[in-house]
């Protein structure tokens, strides 16, 4: 899981420094994240945000922040949990 929060912690450095961020890029980034988090169940909020991908073509930074935070507290959970 420490791949994952790394993955995290490098996608909001990049998306708080960003205004608006291309679907392909937040595309490419949740690829990688989904690698690491594919067999928990945490995979399923960062499949939600795969398919927004398919319908929109920008992403604010801020709403990129919200969303790593949501899944970074939600990793942690699931950690203490086990």
């Amino acid at each position: 899981m420490s791949g994952a929060r790394q993955l995290i912690e490098e996608f909001r450095t990049y998306a708080a420094g960003e205004t608006v961020i291309s679907a392909s890029a937040v595309q490419d980034r949740l690829f990688d994240l989904w690698g690491e988090v594919r067999d928990t169940p945490q995979a399923t909020l960062v499949e939600t945000w795969l398919s927004l991908t398919l319908d929109r073509e920008l992403f604010s930074g801020l709403e990129l922040v919200d969303f790593l935070d949501e899944l970074e507290r939600s990793l942690l959970e699931g950690v203490i949990a086990d």
